[in-house]
C-alpha cells in the first residue's frame, strides 16, 4: 500500500496547472467513475494523430520495400532461366540467310553442350594434322585493305576527272556525277570480285581439308590448296586485269602530273608504287577470306557469343536481384526504426495521462494498490485500456518482411542451382 497525499504542492500547481487540474478533477470524480477512462481517451487521440501522421511515411517505406522485393524476385526468374532464353547465332534473324553458323537459334544451355562438341571435333582435327582451323581472319588488315580499295575510288575518280576534262573552277553536274560512278563502279568490281574469290578458295580449302586417299592416311597440309578450277582462274583473271586495269590508269594519271611539273622520274616512281597498292588491294581480301578459319570455328565462334550472352544475361540479373534486395531490406529497416519511434511518441501520448491518474489515485480517500505497469508496446505506466490501432502498420511490415523473405529464399535456391563455370563447362555432364 502507497501512503497517500492529500493536495497537490503549489510548486506543481505553477508549473504544470494544466495537468494539475486534469489530476484535481480526477480526484474529485474518484476512481469509480468513467472518468480516467475519458482521460486516457485523450492520450489515445493524441496517439492516433502521431500515428495518423507518421504511419504515412511507414507505409511508403513498405510499398517502396515490397516493390523492390518483387522486382528482384523477378530479376532472380530470370537469372535462373538465362540458359533457356533462345538466342539468334551470329545476329541474324533473317530465314534467308541462315547456314550453319548464323540465322538458327539456340539456348544457352544447348550452347554449351554444342559447343562442347565442337570443341572437341577440333581438338581431334587438330592432333589428326588439320591446319584450317589455325587460321582467323584479322578485322584490321580487312579494314585497312577496305580503306585502300577507297582510296583506290577516290584515284580513279582523278583519272575520270581528267579524262572528263572537269573544270574545278566552276564544275559541272553532269561530269562530276559521271566520274564518282565509274570509280565507285571501278573499286566495287574489284572489292566483290575479291570476296566471291576468297570465299570460292576457302571452301575448296576447308573440302581439302578432310580429304584422305582411304580414310587412314595421315593429313598432308600440302594437300590443302587445290588445282585452280574454271571458277577460281575466270575470277582470278578478271580480277587481276580489273586491277592491272586500274593500277596502270592511275600510273599514267601520275605521269601526267609530272609532265606538268617536269618531273616525269619521281611521277614514275611515285606512280608505280601507287599502282602496286592498287594491285594489292584487292588481293589482300582475297586473303582475309580464303584463310577465315573454318565452318567448326565459326560455328564455335556464334556458340561462344551464344553462352556469353547467356552469361551476360544470368550475372546481370544475379545484380539487378541482388541490389533490389539490399535495397528492400535497407527500407524495411528504416520502416522498423519509423515504428519504433511511433510507438516511444504513443507510449509518451499514454504516459501523460496515467501520470495524471496515478496523482488523482494518490489524491483519492481509497486505497489503491500499487500500478503494474504494461510491458507490452508501447509501453506505458498503467494497462492502456483505451489503445491505438496500429494493426495497419504491423501488417505493412510484416508483407514487407515476407515479400524480402520470399526474395533472399529465391536468392538462397539459385545460387544452390547454379553450378560453378568450371562444372557447367565440364564436356562429361553433356556426354552421360
Amino acid at each position: 500500500m502507497t501512503r497517500r497525499i492529500r493536495h497537490l504542492p503549489l510548486s506543481m500547481w505553477l508549473r504544470h496547472p494544466v495537468r494539475s487540474g486534469a489530476v484535481a478533477f480526477l480526484a474529485r470524480r474518484g476512481a469509480q467513475d468513467h472518468a480516467e477512462i475519458e482521460h486516457e481517451a485523450n492520450g489515445q487521440a493524441a496517439a492516433s494523430r502521431v500515428v495518423g501522421r507518421r504511419g504515412r511515411r511507414i507505409g511508403r517505406l513498405c510499398e517502396r520495400s515490397m516493390t523492390a522485393a518483387i522486382r528482384a524476385t523477378w530479376h532472380l526468374e530470370n537469372a535462373l532461366i538465362a540458359d533457356d532464353r533462345p538466342h539468334i547465332l551470329g545476329g541474324r534473324r533473317s530465314a534467308r540467310h541462315a547456314n550453319a553458323e548464323k540465322g538458327w537459334s539456340a539456348t544457352g544451355r544447348t550452347a554449351r553442350r554444342d559447343l562442347v562438341s565442337t570443341l572437341r571435333t577440333i581438338q581431334r582435327d587438330q592432333d589428326a594434322g588439320v591446319t584450317v582451323h589455325q587460321h582467323s581472319r584479322s578485322s584490321v588488315v580487312t579494314v585497312f585493305a577496305y580503306v585502300l580499295l577507297a582510296v583506290d575510288a577516290v584515284a580513279l575518280f582523278a583519272v575520270f576527272s581528267l579524262l572528263l576534262n572537269i573544270d574545278w573552277a566552276a564544275p559541272a553536274t553532269a561530269p562530276l556525277v559521271t566520274a564518282a560512278a565509274f570509280s565507285v563502279f571501278g573499286a566495287g568490281v574489284q572489292a566483290k570480285l575479291a570476296v566471291e574469290l576468297g570465299k570460292r578458295i576457302w571452301s575448296w580449302r576447308v573440302a581439302s581439308a578432310h580429304r584422305a586417299p582411304d580414310g587412314l592416311d595421315p593429313h598432308d597440309p600440302a594437300e590443302e590448296f587445290p588445282p585452280r578450277g574454271f571458277v577460281v582462274a575466270v575470277s582470278a583473271t578478271v580480277l587481276g586485269l580489273v586491277s592491272v586495269f586500274a593500277a596502270l590508269s592511275i600510273l599514267l594519271r601520275v605521269r601526267h602530273e609530272g609532265e606538268l611539273v617536269g618531273q616525269v622520274g619521281v611521277a614514275t616512281v611515285v606512280g608505280l608504287v601507287l599502282a602496286g597498292c592498287a594491285i594489292a588491294a584487292p588481293w589482300i581480301l582475297v586473303q582475309q577470306e580464303a584463310f577465315d578459319g573454318s565452318p567448326l570455328t565459326r560455328r564455335a565462334g556464334a556458340l561462344t557469343r551464344v553462352v556469353q550472352a547467356a552469361d551476360e544475361s544470368r550475372f546481370r540479373a544475379l545484380r539487378l536481384g541482388d541490389r533490389d534486395i539490399a535495397k528492400a531490406r535497407r527500407l524495411d529497416a528504416r520502416a522498423r526504426r519509423n515504428y519504433g519511434r511511433v510507438e516511444l511518441r504513443v507510449g509518451q501520448c499514454y504516459a501523460r495521462r496515467h501520470r495524471a491518474i496515478l496523482l488523482a489515485r494518490e489524491l483519492g480517500s481509497v486505497e489503491i494498490p500499487s500500478p503494474r505497469p504494461d510491458s507490452t508496446p508501447p509501453r506505458a505506466a498503467l494497462p492502456i485500456r483505451v489503445p491505438v490501432d496500429l494493426g495497419y502498420l504491423t501488417t505493412a511490415l510484416d508483407q514487407s518482411d515476407t515479400a524480402i523473405e520470399e526474395a533472399r529464399a529465391a536468392r538462397a535456391a539459385l545460387t544452390a542451382r547454379l553450378s560453378p563455370p568450371a562444372e557447367r563447362f565440364d564436356p562429361e555432364l553433356y556426354m552421360s
